[in-house]
């Protein structure tokens, strides 16, 4: 199934930060692994930490363990420690909060789209969203890659741009079926969605892994 999974990424995913991300994800399903999946190591994926957060669930909800400079940066608040529901738009978390709990679940969801607003650029998303064993329970590894701040994959089989409105593919772990749906933009709350005027570019610094450290490790 493994192979079948690294495909399906290779056909979704079109972005360098997500596809390190599921590569190493899918490396780490070639170990042992408690639940039959992998545990993670931030550390592993140093130069990428700005990209990642970390969901672990709390009752119904989901709370960030873990935040990343960049994802911080680009919202302008620092999430660790926030409940997912409060720094989701109301109107949109309802349509996006089963696809993220649905992880725990030992479900995988690639999660797309781009907005645009008149008169500007468009952003385009994707957001990869992985079951991984932490601390003796099933956390989310969650990336997040703009068009504004990732690389593009230079594959020649590198997807082409997604749609407008949001579009979730999930594979699911225990015997690998897809399902894929797509909700278009007229049916979501325009005024809700991040549009590029709301995100903010900030110079990226280096990162040290004393700095992985503390951000990392010591959150958790």
């Amino acid at each position: 199934m493994t192979q079948a999974i690294r495909d399906q990424m290779r056909r979704l995913l079109r972005y360098e930060p997500t596809m390190v991300i599921a590569d190493l994800w899918l490396d780490g399903c070639a170990s042992p692994c408690a639940h039959g999946i992998p545990g993670f190591d931030p550390l592993d994926a140093a130069p990428l930490l700005r990209h990642l957060y970390i969901l672990e669930r709390d009752g119904n909800r989901m709370r960030y363990r873990v935040s990343g400079e960049s994802v911080n940066d680009l919202f302008g608040s620092n999430h660790a420690g926030k409940l997912l529901d409060s720094v989701v738009p109301p109107d949109i978390y309802p349509v996006v909060e089963g696809y993220f709990l649905d992880v725990f679940a030992l479900k995988i969801c690639v999660f797309k789209g781009h907005i645009t607003q008149p008169g500007r650029s468009h952003v385009e998303f994707e957001r990869l969203l992985l079951p991984v064993f932490r601390n003796g329970e099933i956390q989310l590894l969650g990336t997040l890659a703009l068009s504004t701040s990732a690389k593009l994959r230079v594959e020649a089989d590198a997807p082409p741009r997604a749609g407008t409105g949001f579009h979730f593919t999930q594979i699911d772990l225990a015997d690998g079926a897809v399902s894929e749906a797509h909700i278009p933009l007229s049916d979501l709350p325009v005024e809700q969605l991040p549009f590029e005027s709301h995100v903010r570019r900030r110079p990226s610094s280096p990162v040290s892994l004393g700095a992985v450290r503390k951000d990392f490790e010591t959150i958790c």
